[in-house]
């Protein structure tokens, strides 16, 4: 147990940069699923088949590889060596940074199409009925019912965000993961790095959960307030 707290302050260090990483991409990740969501809904035809094949082909491979192909594989190229965009691609961790917010973005967005399709079309034409516009209707009929249909599947995808912050200590990041794997070959201990490091993630995976049921309450009882004042 004492080995246990030890090792758990020392990866207290990468808790920063675990935390960073995490609202950053899901922040980042959200809105480019929202502006893909935009297009493959509103948008028919090629374009919209384009976006999805690409949100699918990102969610078709192992995240891994996307990182390495960020990490290893952009900065060789010229256009990414001799110009700004180098500031970005020599950073492991703003390469982690854009891996977890494009696969995030594939699997948010898909979460946001399906929720949108899944309102019933009576809601809506009843919200049109009453002399609302786009964004009125939207906001009444729409948001809340996707809020309801897709808040399980998004509080699950956030969480496996979250969890796959881990995988940036494999391009040298010091995360929370990084933290323990350093301290696992310094000291040839196994089991207390990364019993601390699950605790540490545990306890942000339950802080995110409570903190999104909070946030969907609010803005749930918000847009039936809104509709029953309408």
């Amino acid at each position: 147990m004492d080995l246990i707290i030890t090792y758990s302050k020392e990866i207290l260090g990468g808790l920063s940069t675990t935390l960073g990483l995490f609202i950053l991409s899901l922040v980042i990740g959200f809105v480019l699923a929202a502006s893909s969501a935009f297009i493959q809904i509103y948008f028919g035809g090629l374009l919209s088949r384009a976006v999805w094949n690409l949100m699918f082909c990102i969610r078709g491979v192992p995240m891994l590889l996307v990182l390495y192909v960020i990490y290893y594989g952009f900065p060789v190229l010229p256009i990414i060596r001799e110009t700004f965009l180098w500031n970005v691609f020599s950073s492991p961790f703003w390469c982690a940074v854009l891996c977890l917010s494009i696969v995030e973005m594939a699997y948010t967005s898909e979460i946001m199409r399906g929720s949108y399709f899944q309102t019933p079309r009576e809601q809506i034409e009843a919200a049109k009925s009453l002399g609302l516009g786009g964004f009125q209707t939207f906001r009444v009929a729409i948001l809340p019912a996707m809020l309801r249909n897709g808040f399980a599947a998004y509080t699950t995808e956030v969480i496996m965000l979250c969890k796959s912050t881990a995988l940036a200590f494999t391009v040298t990041v010091m995360d929370v993961m990084g933290f323990a794997n350093e301290i696992r070959s310094r000291t040839l201990d196994v089991y207390e790095p990364l019993l601390s490091a699950g605790a540490i993630y545990i306890c942000i995976t339950i802080i995110t959960r409570v903190a999104l049921s909070a946030v969907f309450s609010l803005v749930a009882v918000s847009g039936r307030d809104r509709a029953g004042a309408l």
